[in-house]
């Protein structure tokens, strides 16, 4: 029998016998209660009225008595009348009707028959009142009375008889009701016992079994009783035990191979961890060791498992909390200096999974690499980089003025060509280290670059202080330096920045804006061409100059748009074939609100401001288009700047201005300077031998006013030199004439033409003729003009050849 059929059954069972004692309990409920309404109906009721009637009847009768013991004898023989009469019928008509409901009611035949006896007095004093005297009437009352007594023993002893007889049915009903609760609670408890029997037990036993099962218990005998779904449970759990010993004994055969290859795996990974280059440990969420390598242990000592890590790691940071997969790194030091950096993962748990790495050599390379990132590599002296950042440390927490200075050698790049970068390089080390001996302990020398030094000088806390410095800055480089057995000579322009910390809050002044102030003071010592030292201090007026330079950058650039630039001519004169031979075409830029603005303002900015190859292409084919409308026999002469010769499309814009124009190579003539040659010589001088290929004719300008010029024509053959006019300006100076003098006979040997500039007297032309120079420019003959003045120019000129051109066929012909 299955446990659901059990559990109707007993359901069934016990509804049964609550239904049984149920109607047991209201069987005998509902014969009480007919007893009781029997009683009360029967007993109770008449009685009270009996009662009732009599004690009403008792109160007429003593009133009577009362007045008939109080009246005469003639009156006591009187009839009732008034008031009496009425008293005494009211009485008599109520017991006549309480009688004769009574005689209704069940009451016991022997009173009704006292009751029914009462009628014949009733009557008698109902309807004989006006004869019958008062003496009568009390005499019928009092019979009334008895019976009325008579009828109420009866009928007590009745209830008596009645109230025995529910008492003994109540107790019976009470009796079968605890007789019937007894036996239902005697078939509960006969139930419970049953269920439990046939269903919790096999089910304790089913609950042990598996316990015992899941216990791995051995021999465990496992039989299917009890009820079927128990039996059911006990066959499949006999089933697993069959499985779980299959499964087991396959484990165990498993088990045994896997702790064998765990045990292989185990070993290759210590291995592993031994041969590391870092230290590694593991730390479970106590912060106990779990795991280490070989280099941990050597590192750290050799520590048993779970040992707690504050022994072998006592700084806390480093064994602090993680979230899992959580990654940190920080570095720490050992005593012996080396310097470890400690990564660290969290784990599961709250463990930790940490590694060290020796990163000492790392770290001094790193210092390293730093120190040479702020430092110069030749002088061993802070750099641009480095000097910025300490001036900006300073800017921030300086109290007091100090001044800072820039120094640039003025012969720099003479002396590195003369004795070779070598030297120079040994040069600038002398330089620093000269610097440095004139500033204290708290100042700092650093090189910006090239020949450019800057100098922190705390020691200065007034303007005057720092023109002071400046002066000894001079003064100390008047002072020729040895330099590999050589005493060199190396002026320097100097520029100065006094700062003063209150003033420079106000103004924000910062490290780039003071190096920009120097730099400007630095440009205005270097307008100084003595050729000496020199120093300047900055003044606010140099940056609104600097202001202005920017503001004519940016009217440059527009300037071009709005085509504002001119270009002059100026000619060159042949004395000996008495003719214009060309002109040079000069650059001008009228601006609109500024008027006439001289290249000498504006050329060196269209350079910095990277406009000049723009501008350059415009010269060159506005003068060629120009100069096709001339004479064959005349040239156009343009001058590129430096920055031109950087430009990789200067040979494709020559070609295409002299085709746009028409005109023949040969009439173009390029003039440069021999700043041209100061960088990418080799490849300047490429450009310049393609130009000859192409047939242009190739002129050195200002030819003796530098460095190398003689060098330079031994590389590159000029077509023309032009004598600079600083030697024409006083030919009565015996260097200046040997100089014209060797400038021609040079070029004469070396088959160039000559040309002489800035001729301004007759004097001049004629002693430069004397000495062989046939072709000159300069305002003696004209200045530079306008396109639309030219054939003017050209007229003026030629007139000129009966007058103050004249030259004599002798002098000619010498």
């Amino acid at each position: 029998m299955s446990i659901k059929v059990r559990l109707i059954l007993g359901c069934l069972i016990f509804a049964g016998l609550s239904i049984a004692f149920g109607l047991l309990s209201y069987r005998g409920q509902m014969d009480s209660i007919t007893k009781l309404a029997a009683f009360v109906d029967t007993g109770i009721d008449p009685l009270t009225r009996l009662q009732s009637t009599l004690t009403n009847l008792d109160a007429v009768r003593n009133d009577l008595d009362s007045r008939i013991a109080a009246e005469g004898e003639a009156a006591r023989r009187s009839a009732l009348s008034g008031g009496d009469l009425a008293g005494i019928l009211a009485a008599v008509g109520d017991v006549r009707q309480n009688v004769g409901a009574l005689l209704e009611t069940g009451i016991p035949d022997e009173a009704k028959a006292d009751l029914r006896g009462l009628v014949y007095s009733l009557g008698l004093i109902e309807t004989g009142y006006a004869s019958v005297s008062k003496p009568t009437v009390a005499r019928e009352l009092e019979k009334i009375a008895l019976g009325l007594q008579s009828a109420s023993r009866i009928v007590r002893n009745d209830i008596a008889a009645r109230g025995a007889d529910a008492t003994q049915s109540f107790e019976s009903g009470t009796m079968q009701g605890a007789v019937g609760l007894g036996m239902v609670i005697f078939a509960m408890l006969g139930l419970l016992v049953f269920l439990i029997r046939s269903v919790s037990s096999p089910l304790r036993r089913l609950s042990d079994t598996a316990r015992a099962l899941v216990a791995g218990e051995e021999e465990l005998d496992i039989r299917p009783t009890g009820p079927s779904e128990v039996r059911g449970a006990f066959s499949a759990l006999k089933d697993m035990q069959d499985r779980y010993i299959v499964l087991r004994s396959t484990l165990d055969a498993k088990t045994n191979m896997l702790s064998d290859q765990i045990a292989a795996q185990q070993g290759q990974l210590q291995a592993a961890l031994d041969n590391m280059t870092q230290a590694l440990c593991m730390l479970d969420g106590q912060r106990r060791l779990l795991l280490s390598n070989g280099v941990f242990n050597e590192r750290f000592g050799e520590f048993d498992i779970l040992t707690p890590a504050k022994k072998f790691l006592p700084d806390p940071s480093l064994t602090s909390a993680l979230r899992e997969n959580e990654n940190d790194s920080l570095q720490m030091s050992m005593h012996d200096g080396t310097i470890l950096e400690v990564k660290r993962r969290g784990m599961s748990g709250k463990g930790l999974l940490v590694t060290f790495e020796d990163i000492t050599e790392r770290e001094r390379i790193s210092k390293r690499l730093h120190y040479l990132a702020g430092h110069d590599q030749l002088t061993d002296l802070p750099n641009r980089r480095q000097f910025g950042d300490e001036l900006d440390q300073l800017l921030r927490n300086a109290k007091k003025p100090f001044s800072i200075v820039v120094v640039d050698i003025r012969n720099f790049k003479s002396i590195n060509d003369t004795y070779g970068h070598p030297f120079g390089d040994a040069l600038l080390k002398c330089c620093g280290e000269r610097l440095a001996g004139l500033v204290d302990a708290r100042g700092s020398v650093a090189r910006l670059g090239g020949d450019e030094f800057a100098v922190i000088a705390p020691q200065t806390k007034s303007t005057e202080e720092a023109r002071a410095l400046g002066q000894t800055i001079v003064k100390s480089f008047d002072e020729p330096i040895e330099v590999e057995g050589r005493r060199i000579f190396a002026a320097v322009s100097v520029g100065i920045v006094a700062h003063d910390p209150a003033k420079a809050e106000a103004e924000g002044t910062n490290a780039d804006i003071m190096l920009q102030n120097c730099d400007l003071a630095l440009y205005k010592a270097k307008e100084d061409r003595t050729g000496n030292g020199s120093f300047r201090v900055f003044e606010p007026a140099m940056r609104a100059k600097l202001k202005q330079r920017r503001e004519m950058e940016l009217d440059l650039k527009a300037a071009l748009d709005s085509e504002e630039f001119e270009l002059y001519y100026q000619p060159f004169v042949d004395i000996v074939d008495k003719r214009v031979s060309g002109f040079e075409a000069l650059l001008r830029w009228r601006h609109p609100q500024k008027g006439m603005i001289s290249p000498g303002d504006f050329i060196p900015l269209a350079e910095e401001a990277g406009v000049i190859e723009r501008l350059g292409i415009w010269c060159l084919e506005t003068a060629c288009t120009e100069a096709s409308t001339w004479p064959q026999s005349m040239t156009i002469s343009v001058n590129l700047s430096p920055m031109q010769f950087k430009s990789p499309t200067l040979l494709a814009d020559i070609d295409r201005a002299l085709a746009k124009s028409g005109l023949a190579a040969s009439r173009l003539q390029i003039e440069v300077t021999e700043s041209l040659f100061l960088d990418e010589s080799d490849r300047v001088l490429d450009i310049l031998r393609e130009m000859r290929r192409r047939g242009l004719t190739v002129s050195m300008d200002d030819f003796g006013t530098g460095y190398s010029s003689l060098g330079y024509l031994s590389r590159f053959s000029f077509n023309k030199l032009k004598i600079d006019q600083s030697f024409v300006r006083d030919l009565e100076r015996a260097e200046n004439i040997a100089i014209v003098r060797a400038v021609i006979g040079l070029s004469k040997s070396l088959k160039m033409q000559v040309l002489a500039e800035g001729i301004e007297t007759e004097g001049q032309m004629r002693r430069l003729l004397a000495e062989g120079c046939r072709e000159m420019q300069g305002y003696f003959f004209s200045t530079p003009q306008p396109k639309e003045e030219l054939p003017r120019v050209i007229a003026d000129i030629t007139k000129r050849w009966m007058n103050d051109l004249d030259v004599p066929e002798a002098s000619l012909a010498a």
